[in-house]
């Protein structure tokens, strides 16, 4: 059964923001990667068991951030102004990719907001012997190409987005992910000497095919986080709660 999604505008610190939620029980914040906030069907069956929260990150939608987007640390100061205008004390962290990078930032300094922390195929890390693909240097076809394990998948996604609207989202999204991902390149070089600060249980969880972010990011993540387990799953590249909705619901 699909879930009755809300979607509102709230403004917060000064910034506005689109917010999507359905569910109902613990609050579930969810950080969306680098291109964009989607409801996807692996949020609808989060729903069944919680109440999801995807806001659309500041500088991906139609308005910027209050003060200006100049690195991530910006994101993370404004998601602890969004708890606090929500009224949420603690939550149920999940962030994918770029999301799962902020999440993470977020964790290392807020550990106390939270319950749990999920990192889905996450960014964040740098290893030399797994250099990331520059994904500046791609198409956003080639980009999807790449992060999709089924082939057909990729083909149809490409074809949706196809759509002078999903264009534009598109260019909005990879300016704003420019802004704050590309020196350093989608890490933070000082992160894994705090992330023994993420006193919270932690999933890793990891498209086994994925070929932007490689599951030995997970095992890098896991090796510096004191309580954390890693969940690789089959046939899945980039973007689980997309391409494997069931796996990734039951697993979260």
């Amino acid at each position: 059964m699909t879930a009755a999604v809300h979607e509102e505008r709230l403004t917060v610190a000064g910034t506005r923001l689109r917010l999507w939620s359905a569910g109902t029980g613990p609050p579930l914040l969810y950080l969306h990667g680098a291109n964009g906030a989607h409801w996807l069907p692996g949020h609808d069956l989060l729903a069944a068991h919680c109440r999801v929260l995807l806001p659309e990150h500041p500088g991906w939608g139609e308005d910027d951030l209050a003060g200006g987007l100049e690195e991530l640390d910006d994101l993370v100061y404004f998601y602890l102004d969004l708890l606090d205008a929500l009224d949420l004390a603690q939550v149920h962290l999940v962030g994918h990719s770029l999301g799962g990078w902020l999440a993470a930032e977020l964790a290392v300094g807020q550990a106390h907001r939270l319950w749990t922390l999920t990192l889905v195929d996450a960014a964040g890390l740098w290893l030399n012997e797994a250099p990331l693909p520059d994904l500046f240097a791609l198409s956003p076809a080639e980009a999807t190409r790449l992060a999709t394990c089924d082939p057909a998948a990729a083909e149809a996604a490409i074809a949706a987005a196809a759509t002078p609207a999903a264009q534009a989202a598109q260019q909005r999204a990879r300016a704003a992910f420019a802004r704050v991902a590309w020196n350093p390149y989608l890490h933070n070089p000082r992160l894994p000497t705090r992330l023994h600060r993420v006193r919270v249980p932690t999933l890793l969880l990891w498209g086994a095919a994925d070929r932007v972010i490689p599951p030995a990011y997970a095992d890098a993540y896991a090796r510096r986080l004191p309580d954390a387990r890693v969940v690789l799953l089959p046939e899945c590249g980039h973007s689980p709660p997309r391409e494997q909705p069931a796996a990734f619901a039951r697993t979260v």
